[in-house]
């Protein structure tokens, strides 16, 4: 590692043999760049791709889960500040840069991320702001979202401080925020380190809501800032639509068990059940993976979390 680098980079991968050889290429262009570690969770050539270009690949076939990997990539790095990027993700040098200079400038900020762009649609993606809460849960599953393509509603959402941040993506300044989302966050390491990392528990989805709220519970700030960050294939890696879903509302099912309010939780399982009908109707013969990953893994972290409070 270079004695001036400032950012080391982690790249947690799973069949991304399509996209690391970008991902790994906008990292090499990164001033005061040191380690890029790429933690292999696959069984392609992703590894090997990103090892030809010069990062440290680690392979871990039994895949974890990525902030399992994240966690064990960041020990094998050691400059003050890591990059935490999804294999999808192709930064923007310059963006990082910025990132740095506000971390330099902040030490009570943990972590940056900028204006996440969706490659397929050229449209800023949901990259920060409130954490996740009922009506989020509630307005997934009856696909509310598509109301948002209306002006008005835009207008109304932008006012409501739990719906803001999917109405105006795009800051107007360097803003603190609830969260941000995992697709390529500069985490300060001492931070990191001091909140434990990631939640192990978590396997794709809800980790970076967490460490958030472990990161703000312990006083420290996050924000977000109007510069270019990345571009974003999400979901990439995903076999198809039903199995993103049913990732997504586990992972985010994991997170209201461990940190919401009775009333709250309650909420969660009428959205769950909402989203859990069609779902069954497009594929019933997995009905039983749905109860156990929606229903019976949430109900015992929920129970775990009742015990150490």
């Amino acid at each position: 590692m270079p004695t001036s680098a400032t950012v080391d980079a982690v790249v947690v991968t799973y069949q991304s043999q399509a996209d690391i050889a970008a991902c790994v290429g906008a990292l090499a262009q990164i001033p005061r760049l040191g380690t890029v570690v790429v933690v292999d969770h696959g069984s392609d050539r992703s590894g090997a791709v990103a090892g030809d270009l010069g990062a440290t690949v680690v392979a871990d076939p039994t895949n974890p889960g990525y902030g399992a990997g994240q966690n064990r990539g960041v020990s094998l790095t050691s400059s003050r500040y890591v990059l935490l990027v999804n294999p999808d993700a192709v930064v923007d040098p310059a963006g990082i840069a910025a990132g740095v200079a506000v971390l330099d400038a902040s030490p009570d900020v943990a972590a940056v991320q900028g204006i996440v762009t969706d490659r397929r649609s050229g449209l800023p993606e949901r990259s920060a702001g409130a954490t996740l809460g009922p009506v989020h849960l509630v307005g997934r599953a009856l696909h509310l979202r598509r109301f948002l393509r209306s002006p008005l509603v835009r207008r109304v959402a932008a006012h409501v401080p739990a719906l803001a941040d999917h109405a105006a993506r795009v800051p107007a300044h360097a803003t603190d925020v609830e969260a941000l989302g995992a697709t390529a966050p500069l985490v300060r390491r001492s931070a990191f380190e001091a909140a434990g990392g990631f939640d192990q528990g978590y396997f794709l989805y809800g980790e970076d809501l967490d460490l958030c709220r472990r990161l703000r519970a312990a006083g420290w700030r996050l924000v977000t800032l109007p510069v270019p960050w990345a571009v974003h294939a999400s979901g990439s890696s995903s076999p198809g639509w039903w199995d993103h879903e049913l990732a997504w509302w586990e992972g985010a099912l994991h997170y209201a068990a461990r940190w919401w309010t009775p009333r709250q939780w309650v909420l969660a399982g009428i959205a769950t059940a909402i989203r859990m009908v069609p779902m069954v109707a497009v594929h019933p013969n997995r009905t039983e993976e749905l109860i156990t990953r929606l229903v019976a893994r949430p109900r015992r972290v929920r129970a775990g979390a009742g015990r150490s409070r």
